[in-house]
C-alpha cells in the first residue's frame, strides 16, 4: 500500500470516529479531527478539509429537529457567532493559534472543574438575549481562526441546562452557522484548490457513516450519562488545547 493510500485510510478512520462522537453528543468532530488530521495532512490543510464534511454533518443532525422552547432567543447567540467567525476566518494565519487554543482550553477546563465541584450556576433562558451575543462572538472568533469553538459553546449551552435533544440541536445549529461562514471565507481565500477540495469531498463518505452511527447511539444515552460524556469530552479537549499551546 502506497504512502498516499495509508494517509487517506488513516484520515478516513479519524473522520468516521470523530463524526460518530459528534452524532452522539452534538459536538467533537473538528475538536477531535483537526489535531489528528494535522499530523496526517498538515494543519494548513486539515482546517479547510474538515470544514466541508462538518457542514454536511451538521445538516444531518439539524434535520432531526429539537429546537425546543429556547428558539426565540437563540438568534442572538447565532448572530454573535456569525460575526465572530467571519472576523476569525479573515484573521486565519495572522492569529497566534497556539495562544488562542490555550485561552479556550483554560476557560473551558475551569468550567468543567467548577461543574465537578458544584460551583457553576444555571443561566436562565430569559438571559440568552443578553449573554448569547458575547459568548457567540468569542466562540466565533476562536472557531474562525483555529477551527475549534466547541469547548466554549458546549460550556455555555450546558449552563443553560437544556434537555439532551435541545442541547444537540442548538450546539449543532451554532456550528452550522460557523461552518457556512468558514467554508465561504476559505473558498474566497483560495484554500480549496485541487487536492484540498478533493480530500474534503472524499471525507464526506466516512463522515456520513460516523454521524448516522452517532445519532443512533444518542437515542440510547440516558440524560445523566449524556451530561457526563459532554463534560468529559470538554475536559479532554481542553487539556489537549492547553497541551498544544505549550508545544
Amino acid at each position: 500500500m502506497s504512502d498516499h493510500a495509508v494517509r487517506l485510510l488513516s484520515a478516513s478512520i479519524v473522520v468516521c470516529a470523530a463524526s460518530m462522537v459528534k452524532g452522539a453528543i452534538g459536538f467533537g468532530f473538528p475538536l477531535l479531527a483537526i489535531p489528528l488530521l494535522s499530523v496526517i495532512l498538515g494543519p494548513k490543510v486539515a482546517i479547510p478539509v474538515v470544514a466541508i464534511p462538518t457542514l454536511l454533518s451538521n445538516f444531518l443532525v439539524i434535520r432531526r429537529g429539537g429546537a425546543g422552547q429556547a428558539a426565540g432567543a437563540m438568534w442572538t447567540l447565532l448572530a454573535g457567532i456569525a460575526v465572530g467567525t467571519l472576523a476569525g476566518a479573515l484573521l486565519l494565519g495572522a492569529v497566534n493559534t497556539r495562544l488562542a487554543a490555550g485561552f479556550v482550553g483554560v476557560v473551558a477546563l475551569l468550567y468543567v472543574v467548577a461543574t465537578a465541584q458544584g460551583l457553576t450556576v444555571k443561566v436562565p433562558a430569559n438571559s440568552i438575549r443578553r449573554t448569547g451575543p458575547a459568548f457567540g462572538l468569542v466562540a466565533g472568533l476562536m472557531g474562525g481562526a483555529t477551527g475549534i469553538s466547541s469547548p466554549l459553546l458546549a460550556s455555555y449551552l450546558h449552563m443553560l441546562r437544556l434537555e439532551k435533544r435541545e442541547f444537540v440541536f442548538w450546539i449543532t445549529m451554532t456550528f452550522f452557522v460557523v461552518n457556512m461562514v468558514q467554508v465561504a471565507v476559505y473558498s474566497g481565500l483560495g484554500l480549496y484548490q485541487g487536492p484540498v477540495l478533493t480530500t474534503a469531498l472524499l471525507a464526506c463518505v466516512p463522515m456520513v457513516i460516523g454521524t448516522l452511527g452517532g445519532l443512533a447511539l444518542q437515542d440510547r444515552l440516558e440524560p445523566k450519562l449524556f451530561e457526563r460524556i459532554v463534560l468529559t469530552v470538554v475536559f479532554i479537549a481542553s487539556a489537549n488545547l492547553i497541551a498544544r499551546s505549550l508545544r
